[in-house]
């Protein structure tokens, strides 16, 4: 082999690992500035619908501003759905960013997001939702705050243990610090959970 062609080899493995690199991060409003690329949108869940009626049957999650004045929107199509579960409830006034290639659609824009691990709960709305359960997608760590996981994968941060997770199925686990119960013990007889 001369060194031209071992040159040239040495090329092609080195170019495609460099156009992979991070993707940039954008506002819902940026992202109109960025279609036809790859990039993670930021935005608070506003107006979220699941259109059952609709063909496809999409999940609508609308950022920032309530439909049809929404500055983005992620769209989960029906048959991707099961695998995010109730999205229009798990995100709704949360913060969330979404990974994917910008789509033009209508006067809007869009991410449509068939894999949970491609939308991710900003750890700040977590802090302004305390008593919520919220999920996250497979692979993110615990939301900061929680004080349970339910059994149906969301996560609880109530103050208290009774009522937690008591519409997501029961408590699988309780992490961190534990809650004190209210009833039963004594304020000596009380534990907490490592």
């Amino acid at each position: 082999m001369t060194l031209p062609t071992r040159f040239g080899c040495f090329l092609v493995l080195v170019v495609p690992t460099g156009a992979f690199a991070q993707v940039p991060t954008l506002t819902a409003s940026e992202a109109k500035s960025h279609v036809g690329s790859t990039a993670t949108v930021c935005g608070k869940v506003i107006t979220p619908k699941y259109a059952t009626s609709t063909k496809g049957q999409p999940t609508f999650l609308n950022f920032d501003k309530a439909y049809p004045n929404q500055e983005f929107t992620v769209v989960i199509w029906g048959s991707d759905r099961a695998k995010f579960g109730t999205p229009e409830v798990t995100y709704n006034g949360k913060t969330i960013c979404a990974t994917g290639k910008i789509q033009e659609y209508r006067d809007g824009v869009e991410i449509v997001a068939s894999d949970p691990k491609q939308i991710s709960l900003r750890q700040s709305s977590v802090d302004s939702q305390p008593a919520r359960a919220t999920t996250t997608a497979p692979g993110v760590s615990q939301p900061q705050g929680a004080t349970a996981q339910c059994r149906d994968g969301t996560f609880s941060f109530s103050k208290t243990r009774s009522g937690t997770c008591s519409h997501h199925g029961g408590v699988a686990r309780w992490l961190g610090r534990a809650l004190h119960v209210s009833s039963g013990f004594s304020r000596d007889q009380r534990r907490t959970v490592a």
